[in-house]
């Protein structure tokens, strides 16, 4: 049995627009997605069920019980184009290099240790595809409601572009979700 990482079991897409969320996040099809740090799978059951069959979705996550959780959903519900696997978002990832259109990265860039992050963000960028995007999620800058407590914890847009940019990424969007959450779209350059 696997330890339980920090946000496991919780996920935010109860605090999003879905509609716009998949608007957003959905390229053409057939596309490659990779839901990385996916947890059980709430936003990769959703992105299946707004995609065709020949559409791929990774979805990696380390939580072990998490992941089983999303395969057995993923069967139950007939998803046969979702690849669940146990993998560290902060390690290399088990992708091949421009391999993926699209990447979601949902409420977790906030979690992953600050000297982690740009190698982590690092090898997002070689898994993705020329001209690629990643698609964050993450809590606004706010002293109250979902997300991490400390303010200083939660990550603003212009702190996702100053992380971002230097690393060969460009801002394409920025989409309020509501009261609490934004989503910044970068395209690899």
């Amino acid at each position: 049995m696997s330890t339980k990482p920090v946000a496991a079991g919780r996920s935010s897409i109860t605090h999003v627009d879905q509609d716009i969320v998949f608007a957003n996040l959905i390229a053409d099809n057939p596309s490659v997605y990779l839901d990385l740090a996916c947890g059980a799978g709430n936003y990769t059951l959703a992105l299946a069920q707004r995609l065709g069959a020949d559409s791929v979705i990774h979805a990696l996550d380390l939580w072990e019980e998490g992941v089983a959780a999303l395969q057995e959903s993923a069967t139950q519900q007939g998803f046969e184009n979702i690849k669940a696997q146990v993998a560290d978002a902060t390690k290399p990832l088990p992708l091949d290099d421009g391999s993926i259109d699209v990447c979601l990265m949902a409420t977790i860039l906030h979690d992953i240790p600050e000297e982690k992050r740009v190698d982590t963000l690092q090898e997002v960028r070689r898994v993705l595809k020329p001209h690629g995007a990643l698609v964050i999620i993450e809590y606004k800058k706010l002293d109250y409601g979902p997300g991490p407590k400390n303010i200083e914890a939660r990550i603003g847009e212009a702190d996702a572009e100053a992380l971002l940019t230097p690393l060969g990424f460009k801002k394409d969007a920025v989409v309020d979700l509501g009261e609490y959450p934004y989503l910044i779209r970068f395209i690899k350059q």
